[in-house]
């Protein structure tokens, strides 16, 4: 039994109740969960477990064979009774800002100038995004001053959506979503794919804002070189 993903229906879920499905000394699998158990650069969620008046932190989330694993810090001592889930809401909203500003940053620069992120990370106080550029263009693009075209590119708030489609249809998608599909498990026939008015389309399962005007201020803190034609990219939030 596969467990169901809430934070996929609804980013802004804090919590809910769940039933066990099995529990291995301190894991435990519910048939369904608020926690992210990460993916895509975006850390997996944190937060606690309840039962009986016991509280047992989540110390990670990791998602198997269709099932969210929550590896506690202590073994849950019932099987049978009901467990309460909270996310630590501040970390996951960090989270979200950041990665639907990774998004839209790696969908500037696709329309801008064709290139491909090809890794992020979000860290507790910055985010990397690494990008590949084709080599006749990356000589001249204006770092120094992406900050502000960013900003610039931004400052209208674009409203998030996510939607289903199948992987037939993401292929005949002419955009960015389509040069991603290849790295995706070719099993793989359904797409969640997150989508940013006139910025950004993109396969994704994490967990994003509604609307870009929930990220604020950033700033680009550093861009490195990482070969001839890559840069790496490191990303603060200032809210």
């Amino acid at each position: 039994m596969t467990t169901i993903e809430l934070y996929a229906e609804n980013s802004y879920r804090k919590e809910c109740t769940a039933n066990i499905l099995s529990i291995q000394e301190r894991f435990v699998v519910c048939n369904q969960t608020v926690f992210y158990p990460g993916g895509g650069g975006q850390p997996c969620d944190r937060g606690i477990i309840k039962q009986f008046g016991e509280i047992y932190e989540v110390v990670n989330a990791k998602k198997i064979d269709g099932q969210i694993v929550h590896e506690l810090n202590r073994q849950l001592q019932c099987t049978q009774q009901e467990v309460r889930m909270e996310i630590d809401w501040p970390w996951r909203y960090q989270n979200m800002k950041y990665h639907t500003l990774l998004h839209m940053i790696s969908g500037y620069f696709y329309q801008q100038y064709g290139a491909l992120a090809t890794s992020s990370q979000i860290e507790a106080d910055h985010a990397r995004l690494e990008l590949a550029f084709s080599p006749e263009i990356v000589s001249v693009i204006p770092f120094e001053h992406i900050e502000k075209s960013l900003k610039e590119a931004f400052i209208q708030p674009q409203q998030v959506r996510t939607k289903t489609m199948s992987r037939r249809e993401a292929e005949q998608n002419a955009g960015i979503l389509k040069t991603y599909l290849n790295i995706l498990p070719a099993s793989l026939t359904e797409i969640r794919v997150v989508e940013i008015d006139q910025i950004d389309e993109q396969a994704c399962g994490g967990t994003h804002v509604n609307n870009t005007s929930e990220i604020g201020d950033f700033s680009i803190v550093k861009i490195q070189n990482k070969g001839a034609t890559k840069k790496r990219m490191r990303i603060q939030l200032l809210d």
